[in-house]
């Protein structure tokens, strides 16, 4: 889909991809993670220790640092865990990758409860009406494609047929293009 080969070395693993597909994947499945993990640690330390109010102060003065945390707040915001641990029902069978599938969303549950406190909102993007529009609208179609996705996966992981192979390509390319469009960042 791209202009350049997903990969820096042909037979490489995930090691080897370069960074637009690394991020385009996590953006299809809908989690971000490239995004957000290690902001809530970060900040969940810093909120919990004798700089909590430098830095609550920093968040409120500082629109650098606000920016920046509003971006991740954002990026959250569009996260759908669920649509994850979806992809993880259909797809994952080996024991340590469900489990690292469950502590990831874990770790991304603790990073919007960390935003959340150090924003004081309530809920994600609150202050961002255009962008609870947008995902108000979007979600219900873009939510679709997801599962259709994950169905198509599967069974072109089970296809033997040539024929329907083909088609599920098609069908594969059109749910990417769909995510991608609905998602509007990367992906």
């Amino acid at each position: 889909i791209g202009s350049r080969p997903a990969k820096r070395k042909a037979s490489g693993g995930v090691e080897s991809l370069r960074a637009i597909p690394w991020i385009f994947a996590w953006t299809q499945t809908r989690l971000n993670l490239p995004t957000w993990l290690g902001v809530g640690e970060a900040i969940r330390e810093v909120l919990d220790g004798p700089d909590a109010d430098k830095l609550r102060s920093m968040y409120s003065e500082w629109t650098s640092f606000s920016t920046t945390v509003d971006l991740v707040e954002m990026v959250l915001a569009k996260s759908e865990p669920s649509i994850a641990a979806h992809y993880d029902t259909m797809l994952v069978h080996e024991e340590d990758a469900v489990s690292l599938g469950k502590h990831v969303r874990k770790i991304h549950a603790n990073t919007e409860s960390t935003i959340l406190d150090l924003t004081g909102h309530t809920m994600l993007g609150e202050d961002n009406a255009v962008l609870q529009r947008q995902l108000q609208v979007r979600n219900p179609y873009v939510d679709c494609l997801n599962i259709l996705q994950a169905e198509t996966l599967l069974r072109l992981r089970n296809c033997n047929d040539t024929e329907e192979e083909k088609i599920l390509k098609d069908a594969l390319l059109t749910t990417i293009t769909g995510i991608a469009n609905g998602m509007g960042n990367t992906g």
